[in-house]
């Protein structure tokens, strides 16, 4: 699993840099809609990381993150590093201002 966290003035509803990876990927034939964290705690935004895992996504789009859910997040990461189901998973994380 990688994850990729962005700061600053990174977060603003549609994030430059989640709109590049979200344009890419587009550009790929593959639709990954932004999670806005600011919905979720910590532990509603680890369950819909893992929903969108378990269904074949294999990058994830993050926005608005407050430092504790980035925190989770990262202590997620380190729990699963030996599962294969998330060897390939990358995670971007946009934190909010």
């Amino acid at each position: 699993m990688q994850i990729q966290v962005f700061m600053g003035n990174a977060g603003d509803g549609k994030t430059s840099k989640l709109q590049e990876i979200q344009d890419r990927l587009e550009w790929m034939g593959e639709s990954h809609p932004v999670i806005q964290a600011g919905a979720y705690g910590e532990d509603g935004l680890l369950q819909i990381l893992e929903v969108r895992a378990a269904a074949g996504q294999r990058e994830l789009l993050v926005d608005e993150c407050n430092p504790q859910q980035i925190l989770s997040v990262l202590e997620w990461q380190a729990c699963t590093e030996e599962d294969p189901d998330y060897a390939d998973l990358v995670i971007h994380l946009a934190r909010q201002d």
